[in-house]
């Protein structure tokens, strides 16, 4: 009877300890790290069915604001990972839900004082959204240029691309359509601080 007791003993020893390590392991993992869903994607993505030049072709941002001047665009591209076209219907109601807005056939998310902070268009050709749109590749743009806070736009749009990612079974990738890293997403954080300083020299100036 002693015998046993003492091995239920250990055992339930043992099995405390482990959930004890299984709670602290995940608590490090979920530490203030944004999860981003990598995929490979597969190179007949590469092709010519995406838009023209999608870094301007979609964004004319000088155009609207009629100002002549160098573009800082961080871009953000989501990939249906089987190339199976995403429900539109579903595009609408997470994007408008989550606070875009539809303008000139592409969506925008604006800051507290309603300036664009960035926008989404269709990849594919031609590169706009309709109520009968067939795509499976998505891409978000920002010039950091134009924003009030260039550190937050970037970040915002990483946020929104996890969701989307996790929701719709997309690759997150850069703007060459590479599956992005979380230290190419440090590099975009970097440089997105790099920028606001020069934004906040300028304003000096």
């Amino acid at each position: 009877m002693g015998i046993n007791t003492e091995i239920y003993l250990i055992g339930f020893a043992v099995l405390f300890f482990l959930v004890i390590v299984f709670l602290f392991i995940r608590k490090i993992a979920n530490n203030g790290k944004l999860k981003v869903k990598i995929e490979e994607v597969p190179e007949s993505f590469k092709s010519n069915h995406f838009t023209e030049n999608a870094r301007q072709a979609s964004f004319e941002f000088e155009k609207e604001h009629h100002i002549e001047e160098e573009q800082e665009l961080a871009i953000l591209n989501l990939i249906s990972i089987d190339r199976s076209f995403f429900d539109i219907e579903q595009i609408f109601g997470f994007l408008s839900n989550y606070g875009a807005k539809l303008k000139n056939k592409y969506f925008y998310f604006t800051d507290e004082e309603g300036n664009e902070v960035f926008r989404i268009a269709n990849a594919l050709n031609p590169g706009t959204f309709e109520e009968d749109t067939q795509t499976f590749a998505i891409v978000i743009a920002s010039n950091l240029r134009n924003v009030k806070d260039p550190v937050s736009s970037v970040r915002q749009m990483i946020e929104l691309s996890a969701n989307f990612s996790e929701k719709f079974y997309a690759s997150l990738c850069d703007e060459e359509r590479t599956p992005i890293t979380k230290q190419m997403i440090s590099h975009m954080e970097t440089r997105a601080q790099d920028i606001a300083r020069l934004n906040q020299l300028g304003d000096r100036n």
